[in-house]
C-alpha cells in the first residue's frame, strides 16, 4: 500500500510539475523520475537495508550535488529545503556506513521518508510557481536571469 501511495505520489507530482513548472520545477521533476527507477535498480536485494546500500547511495548522491546546483541558481527558496533534506537521506547512509550496528529499520526510514516531503515541497513549489505567473506574469527562473520580455 506504501509503494502505491508513493507510486501515485511521485508520478502525479512530477507529471504536474512538468505540465505547470517553468525550469527548476521541470528539472527537478526530471531528477525525480530519473531517481526512483534508478534506486530500485541499484537496490541491493541480498543484504535488505543490513549494509550500506551502496548503488543508492550513489543515486542518493547524484541527486543531492543536482539539487544543490539548483537550489544555488534557481530564483526560488523551495529548492534550497529540497536540497537540505536530501542531505539528511545522504547522512542516513554516512550513519549506517559509521556504524554497521544501525538497525535495518532506521536505516530503511532513514533513505525512505525524506522522498515524501520532498514530492509535496515540488508540488507546493509548482502550484505556487502557477498562481503567480497568472497573477503577475512571467517570471525569471534563475537568479542571474533577466526578466522575461513583455
Amino acid at each position: 500500500m506504501i509503494a502505491l501511495l508513493f507510486l501515485v505520489l511521485w508520478l502525479g507530482v512530477c507529471g504536474y510539475a512538468l505540465w505547470r513548472g517553468a525550469q527548476p520545477e521541470r528539472f527537478v521533476a526530471v531528477i525525480f523520475l530519473a531517481a526512483v527507477p534508478a534506486g530500485a535498480a541499484a537496490y541491493s536485494t541480498g543484504l535488505r537495508w543490513r549494509g550500506i546500500e551502496m548503488g543508492l547511495f550513489g543515486v542518493d548522491m547524484t541527486m543531492l550535488v543536482l539539487l544543490l546546483i539548483i537550489a544555488m541558481k534557481a530564483n526560488r527558496y523551495w529548492p534550497i529545503a529540497m536540497a537540505a533534506m536530501q542531505v539528511f537521506q545522504v547522512v542516513g547512509h554516512l550513519l549506517k556506513l559509521a556504524d554497521p550496528r544501525m538497525l535495518p529499520l532506521l536505516y530503511w526510514i532513514s533513505n525512505v521518508v525524506w522522498a515524501y516531503p520532498m514530492l509535496i515541497l515540488l508540488l507546493l513549489g509548482t502550484v505556487r510557481h502557477h498562481n503567480r505567473v497568472k497573477r503577475l506574469g512571467a517570471e525569471p527562473s534563475w537568479s542571474n536571469s533577466s526578466p522575461p520580455p513583455d
